[in-house]
């Protein structure tokens, strides 16, 4: 088979690459980002994320993956954001594990089911429900989906330092924003409403859920399969209980607690203080 086809370089179908010879889908190339990385799933969060960073650069953007580095408190970190659910993470943590990277913590919304968490608050998940549908793709259904305990302990100290208000939580981790969150299609009533749908939001605040989101499962799924350290803090934005929505200022606290969280790993990694095997050797 010729080397060349239309005078492009013909790439490999299991491992194709960007027209600048990065990984595909984040355009990104070894040395583009730090081995700690921020992801939310929307590109335009990643903006916020960098106002709390010096030395800000954007690396890369194509289609819902976006890429910007720069320091906080000295610390080289990156974004990358991931789009909405578990396919679109899959393909960022494996491009960026390509790279180099060994931690991420997703920074992302959440809709809240007990009542005790207001608008705004923050929760860091110890682990999540695996309904998202792309984990399954990888490992059978009762392997679990948990967040690096490192990663939590980090998510902890740093909201304790910014005086955050926040709890840990499990989540419920659905690849539906609808239906698979017990929404009916129409207010009214009228249109497909399968009846489990009813007891969607009863039967997890029974099994002591505390949140649903779209993405923390698959993303401790793949990273911990790729041997990464994966964590996720998440601002309130909904309680099912109450029936309210808003941000209430949520947003940005988690966005910055994820940075500092980065940067307490950071500085453990340095000082060689976590009990358990070198990140190289994976």
């Amino acid at each position: 088979m010729s080397e060349e086809l239309n005078n492009e370089k013909v790439n490999r179908a299991v491992a194709p690459q960007a027209e600048n010879e990065g990984v595909y889908h984040l355009q990104l190339k070894p040395g583009d980002v730090p081995p700690y990385v921020i992801l939310p799933g929307a590109p335009e969060r990643t903006l916020i994320i960098a106002k709390d960073w010096t030395e800000v650069r954007e690396v890369a953007s194509y289609r819902e993956y976006k890429t910007v580095t720069g320091k906080y408190k000295d610390t080289p970190l990156a974004t990358t954001s991931t789009g909405i659910g578990g396919a679109s993470s899959e393909i960022a943590i494996h491009e960026l594990n390509t790279l180099g990277v060994h931690t991420c913590i997703r920074v992302g919304t959440t809709g809240c089911i007990v009542p005790e968490y207001d608008l705004g608050d923050l929760i860091i998940p110890v682990a999540a429900v695996r309904k998202d549908g792309t984990s399954a793709t990888y490992i059978e259904p009762e392997f679990p989906a948990f967040a690096n305990t490192y990663v939590v302990m980090a998510l902890m100290q740093a909201c304790e330092r910014l005086g955050f208000r926040y709890g840990l939580g499990l989540s419920y981790t659905v690849g539906s924003f609808y239906i698979g969150q017990g929404r009916p299609l129409n207010e009214d009533g009228t249109g497909y409403w399968p009846s489990f749908a009813d007891k969607i939001i009863p039967d997890l605040q029974s099994a002591r859920v505390t949140n649903i989101e779209m993405e923390a499962a698959a993303q401790f799924v793949v990273g911990y399969l790729h041997a990464m350290r994966m964590g996720a803090i998440l601002a309130v934005v909904s309680n099912r209980v109450h029936d309210t929505w808003g941000d209430n200022g949520g947003e940005a606290r988690a966005c910055l607690a994820a940075s500092e969280a980065l940067t307490i790993l950071a500085e453990w990694d340095n000082e060689g203080r976590l009990p358990f095997q070198t990140l190289t050797e994976r």
